[in-house]
C-alpha cells in the first residue's frame, strides 16, 4: 500500500513539473529591452590637485541619440570610495538624464584613476567614464 501512495505521489510530482516554463516558451518571460544609442557630454573628468581628505562631485550628461528609451541599469563605481547617482526611470529619444559622481579622496595619495561601468540597453551594453585626481598632501 505504501509503495503504491509514493509510485502515485511521485507520478504527481513529474506531472507538475511539466507544468513550469519550456524553453522557447516566451510567456511571462524577460523580454529583452531595444538597443538604442547615447552619447556622453564627457567621459573622463579630472578632478585636478586636490588635498587628500577632500570629497568632490561632477556630472556626466548622457543624451538618448537613439529611436528608443534609453534605461541606464546600473552604474558600477571602482570602489567603495566613489558613489554613484544615475537616473532610474528611462530617458526618453531626444532627451538628457545625468550621473552624478562622488569622490572621497580619504585615504588616497598620488594619481587617482576611477573607472565607472555604465550598464544601459546601448550598442556595446556598457560604456566606461572615468574620474581622476591627483591626491597631495
Amino acid at each position: 500500500m505504501k509503495c503504491r501512495l509514493l509510485i502515485v505521489l511521485g507520478f504527481v510530482v513529474l506531472l507538475g513539473c511539466n507544468h513550469l516554463g519550456k524553453p522557447g516558451d516566451k510567456k511571462g518571460a524577460y523580454t529583452e529591452l531595444k538597443t538604442t544609442t547615447a552619447s556622453f557630454n564627457k567621459t573622463i573628468h579630472d578632478f585636478g590637485a586636490l588635498h587628500e581628505g577632500e570629497t568632490v562631485g561632477c556630472f556626466f550628461v548622457v543624451t538618448n541619440t537613439g529611436k528608443y528609451p534609453l534605461v541606464i541599469n546600473n552604474v558600477e563605481p571602482g570602489c567603495g570610495c566613489t558613489k554613484v547617482l544615475f537616473p532610474t526611470k528611462p530617458i526618453q529619444p531626444g532627451k538628457d538624464g545625468e550621473i552624478e559622481v562622488r569622490f572621497d579622496t580619504r585615504g588616497f595619495y598620488g594619481k587617482q584613476y576611477k573607472i565607472l561601468r555604465v550598464d544601459a540597453n546601448i550598442n556595446k551594453k556598457s560604456k566606461e567614464l572615468v574620474v581622476s585626481a591627483n591626491v597631495i598632501n
